[in-house]
């Protein structure tokens, strides 16, 4: 079972994520958590029938039961997990009626955040099945954007943010979320970003750090990557003392035509309430 557990492909992008995530300084000590959803034909045979004690979750999540989960294992870290992810990833299965789990094989002490990463992944399952993997790490530029009074309401946070670099917001037309604070680790925190995340596919923690969505890990980096872009030269023309107006909305709607992303940009806030 250890030899093939090693063997699944998934770990070698945790290996390799979390190696970045230590060299950006996004992940320090214990900060951060990773999960990659699965289906049981991803899984090897040896893999599939737990034998552990079931472990009850706080909510329901039918939508991923009988899926499996590989996660960070708790105070585990993100340069550890790059040399040795076998040791610090465990894999877990939902039951089939999605209200409990039960270890597997690797890490068995999951993060303290493994209900809020089982209440986004059965989000994703529903909203959007092909983003099977989150990322939840501490990038200090986009910690610091939480800061700045205006940007508690999302709209003006994207807007802003993303208006400063005209490829950032053709990649994230659905804009940036934004969760007022909550408790790190409390399951309110990751029901309010399960609801967040039927809509986008980034979304900050105010105060504590941001996540992302994707097909894969290496998908998540990269939307992070398009953000703190945006955010740094959001820092360098404050402390320039220029403006941070960015881009005009004519020529935001030109690109967004260009890449066919009108609507997705025009609906991003449509139905959200100021904060």
């Amino acid at each position: 079972m250890e030899q093939t557990f090693q063997q699944l492909s998934q770990l070698d992008d945790f290996s390799e994520i979390c190696e970045w995530l230590a060299f950006k300084g996004w992940s320090e000590a214990e900060g951060g958590n990773l999960s990659v959803r699965m289906d049981i034909s991803e899984v090897p045979e040896v893999l599939q029938n737990p034998t552990s004690d079931p472990i009850k979750l706080p909510l329901n999540v039918s939508e991923i039961a009988g899926k499996f989960l590989l996660i960070s294992g708790s105070g585990t870290r993100s340069r550890d997990i790059a040399n040795t992810p076998e040791k610090d990833i465990g894999l877990y299965k939902i039951s089939t009626d999605g209200n409990s789990y039960q270890w597997i094989i690797g890490n068995d002490k999951p993060t303290s955040e493994m209900p809020s990463h089982c209440a986004i992944q059965a989000v994703l399952e529903s909203q959007r099945p092909e983003h099977k993997a989150l990322i939840h790490t501490h990038p200090p530029r986009l910690i610091a954007l939480t800061h700045v009074p205006e940007f508690k309401d999302p709209k003006r946070l994207s807007d802003v943010v993303l208006g400063l670099q005209s490829e950032a917001r053709i990649q994230l037309p659905e804009g940036i979320g934004h969760i007022p604070f909550q408790v790190p680790g409390s399951l309110e925190l990751g029901l309010l970003s399960a609801e967040e995340f039927k809509k986008r596919t980034v979304i900050l923690w105010h105060m504590h750090g941001s996540l992302a969505t994707g097909r894969n890990l290496s998908h998540c980096f990269d939307q992070l990557e398009v953000v703190e872009k945006a955010a740094e030269v959001y820092w360098t023309l404050s402390a320039a003392g220029l403006s941070t107006a960015g881009m005009l909305d004519e020529d935001t709607i030109k690109s967004m035509d260009y890449f066919g992303r009108t609507a997705r940009y025009l609906n991003a806030f449509s139905d959200d309430k100021k904060p």
